[in-house]
């Protein structure tokens, strides 16, 4: 029930970040991992321009999870 929750938390979290990187975090997040060929194709961006866009995004759900203390405190990791 825990994990339902926290899941539950982290969508909402990733749901408030730029559509942009919504869709790229959601791309990144497939399962097997596409190539960033792939991920290029997909989004239409440069495969150059992905993991920088990548850690933009990440830091952006980073600073959602961190302004959620209940949140932050449930994925327990050093997000500073």
């Amino acid at each position: 029930m825990l994990l339902d929750e926290r899941d539950r938390a982290l969508w909402r979290a990733l749901a408030s970040i730029s559509e942009r990187c919504q869709r790229l975090l959601r791309v990144l997040m497939a399962s097997p991992p596409p190539t960033y060929r792939e991920v290029a194709a997909a989004l239409d961006m440069p495969i150059g321009t992905i993991g920088p866009a990548r850690q933009r995004c990440l830091g952006q759900l980073r600073q959602v999870v961190l302004a959620d203390e209940p949140l932050a405190g449930q994925l327990g990791g050093d997000f500073s």
